[in-house]
């Protein structure tokens, strides 16, 4: 940054603003905007968040529909609003997929029912 004017002439933006710079992100209602910044930045605390507390439900033991009621629950929460004010890339929406496949089937290498099928409305057998 050259000058701390909005327009050449105009007045300075006084030295007590923060002016972000290229590769800064700054936070405006929980969304993150900037630059050139690292999109999968903002997602880091969250994705940290969804891993703690899927940890701390694994606790309990949950069946097979109370860990699709904490996947909807966690995920689906702690998700939503960012998701909406500032997208998903996809490589967290990926990260997040997984982390779902492990935690529905306790951790099992191989799961017994297809992704498409785990995704399906209710009462199609999903």
């Amino acid at each position: 940054m050259l000058s701390r004017c909005i327009k050449p002439g105009g007045s300075a933006v006084p030295t007590d603003v923060h002016v972000a710079g290229a590769g800064e992100a700054i936070r405006i209602l929980g969304a993150w905007y900037g630059n050139g910044f690292d999109a999968e930045g903002p997602w880091a605390p969250t994705l940290e968040k969804i891993d703690k507390a899927l940890d701390a439900w694994d606790h309990s033991h949950p069946t097979i529909e109370g860990r699709r009621l904490i996947i909807q629950m966690i995920v689906g929460g702690m998700t939503q609003y960012l998701t909406q004010v500032q997208g998903m890339p996809k490589s967290v929406e990926e990260r997040l997929s997984k982390r779902i496949r492990r935690y529905i089937w306790d951790e099992k290498k191989m799961s017994p029912v297809s992704m498409d099928t785990l995704l399906a409305p209710f009462s199609d057998g999903g």
